[in-house]
């Protein structure tokens, strides 16, 4: 019995080093069109990538041994092994196509239409024999005494500890090269499937310290070659002609953290509600993110948000076009933030030549204000363009308590935590006052800006990075992040433009991907095709169809006609109430479209 329980776990290890010999050999198919290293460093951390994977294999190795010791089970860890295996190369197969990975609404598509997604028989064809050839090998290195004798096993085991120690490498290297922009190191993550690399900034400053010939405490440079193609993004297609106007109007931009669209109203926002009726109030107005980060991009970049963790890889190379193009025609931007921008690169993406004095983060919301008033008094020759986002509406929402004009309030903050049921009055309450205390900022700055003439010539923008959900879909969701319904996508955009009629109101959904678009044709004067630099459309000019993607943290989905189709967890709701589960048979046919027009802007 001793005899047999041994031999059923060195089959266990062999086959673990076999399947994380062949996932080294799926990442090096992976990363063969990367761009080569140049430094000893980067072919390291390429190296190092194999320590992610194979612990990952490890770690599931482990936890299934003690059922590869019983014959009933014994069948579980090679199939799961072999699934693994598929899996890779199905992706490796999709990313050398599409130059996007693998996720489970082309799985979903593949079952159900495979035909509709323009796949050739004989296609089908090869991967059965892929798929039957690859569970013949893992069954063959399983069983046959050919593929490791007893006296191997010591060998084996040794390959398998390199795993943890390669990890321990790689999250080393990416940690420093994270925090200092090294576009030679992250310029490889997106070559990589379901690759998520430690990133603990605040470890990095130590790692240069100890190690500062290998880790040098300075930021990298721009990578040339990857603005020019060289990696998986080409952003732009080609560089947009602009010419400025003899007046160029300034521009302020101003977001408001978590603003749910039905938090626009003469209540809770008076002083915005009034500013409304002087511009445009896009009524269906759809964010690109579920999440600040994503949200924050696609207002920025004009882009769907799965090209974020893309050009974050090289961010010294991918600076938004529409801020550049700003700075071109010498516009003096000014950041105000109470957000950190810098953890997320989302400073050196959106603002890379914005001098430090006119960059202010971290500061409470009033002080932002004060300081951005602060700034009206100073005459100058060149257009503006002020860029404030207020946090003071993020949860746990602060204000004032002269601001507390909703009650009751909740007895608990954040209480709804312990009973995803709770009655959301006293919460939304909450949320409300910090709204009304966000209103009264914004109102004192644009009454300043409006009395030192400074809103003559500017477009003012003002919306929200995301919305913010408080169980309206009845499901036990609060916050933002969990979905992709409106309650937590849906936001205000209010857009006063010299020369647009005051009062009006458009129907038509509009999103976040459509305002740079809109501000490099009609106020920066460009004239190249916006499908050039942008997945969006003019707000003034929105086609009837407008598809569109949404992500959040580690999710994403399509939002086509009213439907949300989750990428990731394959769910498919109505975007008005996810109450709704629906199955949609045209969907097939426009997330096709929709994913062709997603990757513009990928290299092949």
């Amino acid at each position: 019995m001793k005899g047999m329980l041994g031999e059923r776990v060195g089959s266990h290890l062999k086959l673990t080093f076999y399947f994380c010999l062949l996932t080294a050999a799926a990442v090096g198919l992976f990363l063969k069109d990367a761009p080569a290293a140049a430094t000893l460093l980067p072919l390291v951390y390429q190296w190092s990538v194999v320590g992610y994977y194979g612990t990952l294999v490890l770690l599931a190795a482990l936890l299934l041994l003690p059922l590869s010791l019983f014959h009933p089970t014994r069948w579980l860890w090679p199939a799961l092994g072999w699934a693994w295996l598929l899996y890779l190369a199905m992706d490796v197969a999709v990313f050398n196509l599409y130059r996007f990975h693998l996720d489970w609404l082309m799985v979903d598509m593949f079952v159900n239409d495979f035909r509709g997604m323009g796949i050739p028989g004989f296609v089908l064809a090869v991967a059965l024999v892929v798929a039957l050839v690859l569970l013949g090998a893992v069954w063959w290195l399983y069983a046959s005494r050919r593929s490791g004798s007893r006296r191997h096993w010591p060998w084996f085991a040794a390959g398998l500890l390199l795993m943890p120690v390669a990890l321990a490498a790689n999250s080393t290297i990416h940690i420093w090269a994270a925090h200092f922009s090294r576009d030679e190191i992250t310029r490889y993550r997106p070559f990589l499937p379901i690759y998520h690399p430690v990133e603990y900034g605040k470890k990095a400053m130590l790692i240069s310290h100890w190690l500062p010939q290998i880790f040098p405490a300075a930021y990298g440079k721009v990578d040339v070659s990857a603005s020019k193609g060289a990696g998986v993004v080409r952003y732009p297609l080609a560089a947009p002609q602009c010419a400025a106007g003899k007046a160029p109007p300034s521009i302020l931009m101003i977001v408001l953290e978590s603003w749910q669209a039905d938090a626009m109203n003469p209540q809770v926002t008076p002083n915005i509600a009034r500013f409304a009726t002087q511009g445009t109030r896009f009524a269906q107005h759809v964010s690109s993110g579920a999440a600040t980060v994503p949200g924050l991009f696609g207002l920025m970049y004009g882009l769907h948000p799965n090209y974020f963790p893309l050009l974050r890889a090289t961010a010294g190379g991918h600076a938004s076009v529409f801020t550049q193009t700003l700075d071109a025609q010498g516009y003096r931007t000014r950041v105000f933030t109470s957000s950190n921008l810098d953890g997320f690169s989302l400073r050196r993406l959106f603002f890379p030549a914005v001098a430090d004095a006119d960059y202010v983060d971290r500061l409470p919301d009033a002080t932002l204000v004060d300081r951005y008033i602060g700034t009206l008094g100073s005459p100058s020759a060149e257009p503006r363009f002020d860029f404030l986002f207020l946090t003071s509406s993020h949860s746990p929402y602060n204000y004032p308590p002269e601001h507390a004009r909703f009650k009751p309030l909740p007895m608990v903050e954040g209480g709804y935590a312990l009973d995803r049921d709770a009655d959301n009055v006293r919460y939304k309450n909450d949320y409300f006052n910090s709204l009304h205390y966000l209103d009264a900022l914004v109102g004192k700055a644009l009454a300043e800006a409006e009395r030192k003439g400074k809103l003559k010539n500017t477009w003012v923008i003002i919306t929200g990075d995301h919305a913010e959900e408080f169980n309206e879909n009845g499901l036990g969701y609060w916050g933002h992040g969990s979905n992709f319904s409106r309650w937590q996508t849906q936001t205000p955009m209010i857009v006063r433009a010299p020369g647009h009629a005051a009062a009006a109101k458009v129907q038509a959904m509009s999103l976040h991907q459509d305002v740079v678009p809109t501000l490099m044709t009609r106020a920066l004067g460009c004239s190249s095709p916006v499908a050039d630099y942008s997945h969006g459309a003019d707000l003034f000019a929105l086609p009837e169809r407008h598809g569109t993607l949404i992500a959040s943290y580690m999710a994403d989905a399509y939002l086509i006609d009213g439907v949300v189709l989750e990428r990731t967890a394959r769910r498919r709701y109505d975007w008005h109430d996810m109450r709704n589960g629906l199955s949609l048979e045209s969907a097939n046919d426009a997330a096709q479209a929709l994913r062709k027009e997603e990757g513009r802007f990928l290299s092949r």
